[in-house]
């Protein structure tokens, strides 16, 4: 069976439809899958030995490039398209794709819906962008209640190259997705010294993206750690960051598309929230705990005010409680 899935997403929402294509292998083990993404998304895709095509794509792109991609889906004759967001550009592909069933997520605008055999509406489940994915899916093709974990085959991973002992170490993963849900550099010194204090790592390892502040925020976290650290340098594929973090003992960050990355691999992993989408973001299909601060806007609280105690949440969270939650995990995986 030929099935495309138009998700205009990037890594983490990606990673979050592994979870969904685990389930189909076990449903439909012959299907082959064509996933449509924004370019950024590619790298996440790569661990899923379903998905024969990934195709990105930049949704301002002209019109030409638009029936180009148009025209490449219905060559493809696929017998199944779905739309897992519900961005007009991925319901207008999906309705003209040629698949001989087509569903939506989403109320589909009425000169679209007579294009479409099936709406998935009032989706009501939880609220974790897996789940959801999982909900639209399951529509189609009656999988299991149970949602799977997502997925990173092992067989699709790299070897990362540094030179360090399975089970020795922890992945400490800085960045986010935005500055402010960044934690103090010198709160992850002080977690980072605690745990090989404790005996908990030996080494650690502080992964960084490709871009310049976040590399050099590794360098720099690694300076205060002291000899005992290293950065990956930014250096590392998404699925090299694979192999290194399935190795790990314990994965440590804030919100990011990386520890999407270590619930997909299953290590342990100590999530750090303050102003994010906790429920559609937080850590799935892994043992995990999480240091939160809650930021849901108070009754009656004026905008200006929501936003500066936003702009302080992570200044709340202290080493301490990361230490703890890391503790914990490590007792629960390791008993």
């Amino acid at each position: 069976m030929r099935i495309l899935i138009v998700k205009f997403t990037g890594l983490r929402g990606a990673l979050a439809t592994s979870a969904s294509l685990r389930a189909l292998k076990e449903v439909i083990p012959g299907a082959s899958i064509t996933y449509l993404t924004l370019p950024q998304a590619q790298p996440a895709t790569e661990g899923c030995p379903l998905i024969v095509e990934t195709v990105g794509y930049e949704p301002d792109s002209g019109m030409a490039d638009f029936l180009g991609l148009l025209g490449h889906l219905r060559r493809q004759k696929f017998d199944v398209a779905l739309a897992l967001s519900s961005q007009p550009l991925a319901r207008w592909l999906v309705a003209f794709s040629g698949a001989r069933q087509r569903v939506c997520k989403g109320r589909a605008p009425f000169y679209l819906s007579r294009f479409f055999h099936h709406q998935v509406t009032d989706l009501l489940v939880d609220p974790h962008e897996a789940a959801q994915d999982y909900a639209v899916l399951s529509e189609v093709f009656h999988l299991s209640p149970e949602v799977p974990r997502m997925w990173f085959a092992s067989s699709r991973m790299n070897e990362h190259g540094l030179l360090v002992e399975p089970q020795k170490y922890c992945v400490i993963h800085p960045g986010a997705n935005r500055r402010e849900q960044i934690l103090e550099i010198d709160k992850w010194v002080i977690v980072a010294k605690e745990l090989v204090a404790l005996g908990i790592v030996e080494r650690v390892v502080v992964s960084a993206g490709p871009s310049s502040e976040e590399r050099l925020m590794a360098e720099a976290l690694c300076g205060l750690i002291g000899p005992v650290a290293q950065s990956t340098q930014g250096r590392l594929s998404f699925s090299q960051c694979a192999k290194l973090i399935q190795d790990a003992r314990l994965f440590l960050g804030a919100d990011s598309a990386i520890l999407q990355l270590a619930s997909a691999v299953r290590t342990p992993v100590v999530g750090v929230y303050g102003p994010s989408d906790y429920n559609r973001t937080r850590p799935w299909g892994t043992l995990s705990r999480v240091v939160r601060i809650d930021t849901t806007p108070f009754e009656g609280e004026d905008k200006a005010d929501y936003l500066a105690r936003l702009d302080r949440a992570m200044a709340r969270i202290t080493p301490q409680q990361i230490v703890r939650a890391a503790e914990e995990v490590v007792r629960l995986s390791h008993p």
